[in-house]
């Protein structure tokens, strides 16, 4: 394992016991909500400025090898992007707007706060089920971005990677074609993932997002 060749990790912040988990100065969170529920968390995303730049909690194009994930706007507007379609659709609390929508497994899809004033509050749930391994996963990413952020560190791929690959979840190649890009987007995620946690020795999760025991 060739640990030393890493860049040196930011100082981590402990939050597993924390619910809702509050990110960047608390102007972003996550609420989890109990195993068996309609959506099992709440993510609230801030607009995007010049003085904070994008929300860690912003995802990039990814997609679910197994899962289906179901989206439904609490308050504010948010732009979806489905498939390989550049063109978003809209889901916002606005009277007679669309407010929920689903994805369905290895479709290319990600989401972004669509205002300059106001948050954006979502509930989320993927199905099946795997509640354990979903928080985990997101009390990791969010925590370890979240971290990189304050510390202005660039977060490492390696770790990324580890982290995506323990939830199932590529980053989106962008090909023309969908299949050909999902493809390439699985021979990445599992070529970067076993480097950087065989090689490099990162982690899947750290005791201080994620906690088994506190983090309910």
């Amino acid at each position: 394992m060739l640990s030393f060749a890493r860049p040196a990790l930011p100082p981590r912040t402990k939050k597993a016991a924390e619910n809702p988990v509050t990110y960047e100065q608390g102007t972003s969170s996550v609420t989890f909500s109990a195993p068996g529920s309609e959506y099992i968390m709440t993510h609230r995303i801030p607009p995007t400025s010049k003085e904070s730049g994008v929300s860690v909690l912003q995802p990039p194009f990814h997609y679910h090898i197994y899962q289906d994930e179901f989206f439904r706007v609490r308050s504010g507007t948010g732009n979806f992007y489905r498939g390989t379609d550049p063109k978003p659709f809209v889901l916002t609390d606005e009277p007679g707007g669309q407010a929920a929508a689903s994805v369905k497994a290895g479709t290319y899809h990600r989401f972004e706060n669509a205002t300059e004033t106001k948050d954006l509050v979502v509930d989320i749930h993927l199905t099946p089920e795997s509640y354990d391994n979903e928080e985990q996963f997101f009390r990791n990413f969010f925590g370890y971005l979240d971290d990189c952020k304050t510390a202005k560190t660039a977060p490492s791929i390696f770790q990324l990677f580890v982290f995506l690959n323990s939830a199932d979840t590529p980053l989106a190649v962008p090909l023309p074609s969908e299949t050909l890009g999902r493809a390439a987007s699985w021979v990445l995620l599992k070529a970067v993932a076993f480097w950087g946690r065989w090689i490099l020795g990162y982690k899947e999760t750290y005791p201080e997002y994620y906690d088994s025991d506190k983090s309910k």
